[in-house]
């Protein structure tokens, strides 16, 4: 069973997303927000992160850019929702550097699901 950590500042999206990948099978860990999460990997070995990109503290961006500096082979799939406000779309920044995958909020549960299969090679 893959282990997921999902790194998101909104309770909702957290406790939303897990509820879902734990009903597919998935181990989800979760953390509010970069720095938590990238203790998290530290700690304990995951095979995927999903993570936001605007959060307080260590955002997202950050959060991809240390993955791939210390777990290259760890996938991440990155998500956000406040682009609209936002003078630039950091998603394709995201995978620039080194996203697997991102996805748009509101995030539609197969379209999660379809991502996360497709990170951990099962799609």
């Amino acid at each position: 069973m893959a282990r997921i950590l999902i790194i998101d500042d909104d309770e909702t999206i957290r406790s939303v997303f897990k509820r879902f990948l734990c009903g597919k099978g998935y181990d989800v860990i979760v953390a509010a927000d970069g720095r938590q999460g990238l203790r998290l990997v530290e700690e304990s070995p995951v095979d995927l992160v999903i993570t936001d990109i605007m959060m307080p503290e260590t955002d997202g961006l950050e959060v991809v850019m240390a993955i791939r500096g210390k777990e290259a082979d760890i996938p991440v799939i990155a998500i956000s929702g406040g682009m609209h406000a936002m003078p630039m779309d950091f998603l394709p920044m995201a995978k620039k550097f080194g996203a697997c995958d991102v996805l748009y909020k509101p995030v539609e549960l197969d379209d999660l699901l379809g991502a996360v299969e497709k990170a951990l090679g099962n799609g």
